[in-house]
């Protein structure tokens, strides 16, 4: 979405509420930095100004600016420890920023703080399958489902989790669940094609990483997958023909010999975490 700056024709009114913002967030900042969090005396003002810091986050994560958007996550939280909202978009911004292990510990103490938050349990789970421990993401994505029955983001964490388990049928299961309720949803889409390779079913899996690779608004990462499905398949000239359309030959090449190393692999555990661990570094 574009952004568009109004502040060469704003009014003055606007331009002076724009700076009375700018300097109750300076003072909110200055005062976490010399005031623990105790030493505020009235709850209404550390609300105030929790919130004020925890609006300018959410403005910072639109920019893009992760590492601004962290800084006042912490702040907000500083500044009245019994709110949950900034330890959540701290922990949303940490795993963006590929940090799941410091994204865990933020989920975990929202959820000390609101143990039924579907958000914090649902990002736990992704924190979880991001460092390797899918058993254990599996029991936050379950928590998250008795919260937020319908979610397809839960169905597809639970997907992933039990394709990294070699669990690919019941991986399949909730991807299908997920896209009951979400028909559209591409992540949903791609990991059920990817699994279905993983299971073996080339043809099936095919038939659903092509659609998603020849829609009109396919992407690079699209064709890509199809490339993966072709090359576990055993179809490496169908698949470094799909490649070459965005990629140099150099990385078709490696690319060509990471599928045979694939599919040279007999556990299929070893398989997904394979492409896992590829994948997930870039």
């Amino acid at each position: 979405m574009m952004m568009h700056s109004n502040s060469r024709h704003g009014s003055t009114p606007a331009r002076r509420r724009h700076f009375l913002a700018t300097l109750a967030i300076a003072a909110a900042l200055a005062g976490c930095a010399s005031n623990p969090p105790e030493k505020f005396a009235d709850s209404d003002a550390k609300t105030d100004v929790s919130v004020t810091l925890y609006a300018s986050a959410q403005e910072s994560r639109a920019r893009g600016d992760l590492a601004g958007a962290a800084s006042l996550y912490r702040h907000a939280y500083g500044a009245d420890p019994r709110k949950t909202a900034p330890l959540v978009g701290l922990g949303q911004v940490l795993a963006a920023s590929g940090q799941p292990k410091d994204a865990a510990e933020a989920f975990r103490k929202a959820l000390a703080l609101e143990p039924q938050n579907a958000e914090a349990l649902r990002g736990l789970g992704n924190s979880m399958v991001a460092i390797n421990q899918p058993e254990l993401a599996i029991g936050h994505y379950e928590r998250a489902l008795t919260v937020t029955p319908a979610d397809p983001h839960v169905f597809n964490g639970l997907g992933v989790a039990n394709d990294l388990l070699g669990k690919h049928k019941d991986a399949q299961d909730f991807y299908r669940a997920g896209l009951a309720s979400a028909p559209e949803d591409v992540n949903l889409k791609t990991n059920l094609g990817l699994s279905l390779a993983f299971a073996g079913e080339y043809d099936a899996a095919i038939e659903v990483l092509r659609e998603l690779a020849t829609a009109s608004q396919a992407t690079v990462l699209q064709r890509q997958n199809l490339a993966l499905g072709l090359g576990l398949a055993g179809r490496s000239q169908d698949a470094a023909k799909i490649a070459s359309a965005d990629l140099d030959d150099r990385s078709v090449r490696s690319n060509i010999v990471f599928y045979e190393t694939l599919r040279a692999m007999k556990d299929s555990v070893q398989r997904v975490r394979a492409v896992h661990a590829r994948y997930a570094s870039r």
